[in-house]
């Protein structure tokens, strides 16, 4: 039974249900009942200018199943997409940060605008660009994901070259590093973790620093997390479950290097290196002054159930920067991204728009290095090694994000 329905998920795997750190796929629940009212005097999608800003899972998405059918440009402040759900094995095995970019020209040609979004004129249709540069638009697809800081996430501001270079000069900061603390039990700091430990069974020590004593999310169940937990134990690493690590700013300020770590409970760690692996924050830059009314708390845009932003016209935010109740996981970018697409050719067909359905159903895949993890399937179903190695553990997904972007993968 089982092996039916994995072949049954065969091609949403292979389309690439790659999140940050995990897969998100299943049951989908409607986010509404209304339907989006026909408008008879709009254009035609042959003649409309639709930009995206964000080249994300979710911006590529939109913009790719856009780009044959309108005018679209994609702008982003980097010169290629970052697949930083492989940012846990670019920062330890070195080599593995060049299949982790992947330039936009190649798919994009023209179609991409290498530029920084600054601000919004709502009521003249522009976006305005770090250089003063503003492009008119007709359709606005906001696609700005989070950031936070190195490993799991990139500078916006970092070209491919300069960023496969950090990654392999991390690589040998963790290789010489006998000592290493990981804050933040998310799903990088898990995986991250894990490969660490795969790779250099002679640490002393490996500390995984969270503040809850479950790790990754509250979605998964205790059988997925004592799986995870158990693993993570037989490679040795050492969690410190339960505690928050007080002095992360006296650590940043030493450049995460030779430092003691000491959590709320009075423990002390001294390690050579810390990996920080929270502080994800939604990149607002874009749009917080002219939708900061529209923002919640974390910055997300509060959407209606078309993902427009609410009493915004022809504005539309996915993924991390929208606020619809998801894990915030790169299937479900991409699936808004998609969807996107495929209203805004109903709606310039003058027909009415269909809205969104919110994902209910956990399918997670963590790795701990190539050979394990645990993966929540359908029902709660947990699976161990075999299933998280098959699955993700070997490539991290890397040759689906190529083969999405319809460019090769560089050689080992």
């Amino acid at each position: 039974m089982f092996a039916a329905r994995l072949r049954n998920a065969a091609p949403f795997l292979s389309a690439g249900i790659a999140a940050g750190s995990a897969v998100l796929l299943g049951y989908h629940a409607c986010y509404g009942t209304a339907v989006h009212a026909r408008d008879e005097n709009v254009k035609s999608l042959k003649d409309t200018h639709v930009v995206v800003v964000g080249g994300g899972y979710g911006g590529i998405a939109a913009a790719k199943k856009l780009k044959d059918q309108c005018k679209v440009t994609l702008i982003d402040a980097r010169d290629a997409f970052h697949h930083n759900m492989g940012a846990q094995r670019s920062s330890v095995e070195s080599g593995f940060a060049k299949k982790c970019f992947i330039s936009y020209g190649p798919t994009f040609g023209e179609s991409f605008k290498q530029g920084k979004v600054v601000s919004i004129d709502l009521s003249m249709k522009t976006v305005t660009l770090e250089t003063g540069e503003k492009i008119a638009y007709d359709d606005l697809v906001l696609a700005t994901g989070t950031g936070g800081p190195f490993p799991a996430k990139i500078p916006l501001d970092t070209n491919k070259d300069k960023a496969i270079e950090r990654y392999e000069d991390y690589t040998k900061l963790v290789k010489d590093a006998m000592k290493i603390g990981v804050v933040g039990g998310g799903a990088v700091g898990v995986e991250i973790a894990g490969d660490i430990m795969e790779d250099y069974k002679d640490k002393a020590d490996v500390y995984l620093i969270h503040p809850r004593e479950n790790l990754v999310n509250e979605e998964v169940n205790e059988t997925f997390q004592s799986t995870i937990k158990a693993k993570l134990e037989s490679l040795g690493v050492t969690m410190v479950l339960g505690e928050r690590v007080m002095n992360m700013d006296e650590v940043k300020g030493k450049g995460y290097q030779n430092v003691m770590l000491v959590t709320d409970k009075g423990r002390q760690m001294k390690v050579d290196l810390v990996i920080p692996c929270t502080g994800l924050k939604v990149n607002t830059e874009a749009y917080r002054k002219s939708l900061g009314g529209k923002m919640n708390r974390l910055g997300r845009l509060n959407v209606d159930d078309f993902l427009q932003v609410k009493d915004v016209s022809d504005v539309y935010a996915i993924g991390d920067c929208n606020d619809v109740p998801e894990i915030k996981l790169a299937y479900g970018a991409e699936t808004q991204g998609k969807y996107i697409a495929d209203n805004l050719k109903l709606k310039h067909e003058g027909k009415a728009m269909k809205p969104y359905n919110v994902n209910k159903s956990v399918f997670m895949v963590l790795c701990c290095g190539r050979s394990g993890g645990a993966a929540q399937v359908w029902r709660g179903w947990v699976f161990g090694d075999w299933f998280a190695s098959k699955i993700k553990g070997q490539s991290v997904f890397t040759p689906m994000q190529w083969k999405n972007m319809g460019q090769k993968m560089p050689e080992d």
